[in-house]
């Protein structure tokens, strides 16, 4: 359970950093920026993770995940309902690992 709350701890960083760390690091103080679907926002001072916003279920999802070879990396889609961390098996496949609903008290663990 504790490697679980870590996914999704870090998840949930991983997801939200792209707005506050171009505010911090811009020096302008805090900003909100507005990605609409087809934008990519980069991660500055990581290096090679970034986030696309793409339309998942109808809704606009935020895709964070780190660039270059993903088979064996993490990722995270977030969007207004719900928070998916998935894991890469190849370029082109995923597996839900953790699935949580926004206002859900309940953590859908994939094994």
């Amino acid at each position: 359970m504790k490697r679980t709350f870590a996914i999704v701890i870090t998840a949930l960083a991983v997801g939200s950093a792209p707005a506050y760390v171009l505010g911090a690091v811009s020096g302008a103080g805090s900003r909100v920026v507005t990605a609409d679907v087809g934008d990519v926002v980069r991660v500055s001072g990581t290096g090679n993770v970034g986030c696309h916003v793409i339309r998942r279920s109808g809704l606009p999802t935020l895709d964070c995940r780190r660039a270059g070879s993903v088979a064996g990396t993490y990722g995270t889609l977030f969007n207004k309902k719900e928070v998916l961390v998935v894991r890469f098996s190849n370029s082109k496949t995923a597996k839900v690992v953790v699935e949580v609903r926004h206002g859900s008290r309940n953590v859908h663990v994939c094994a």
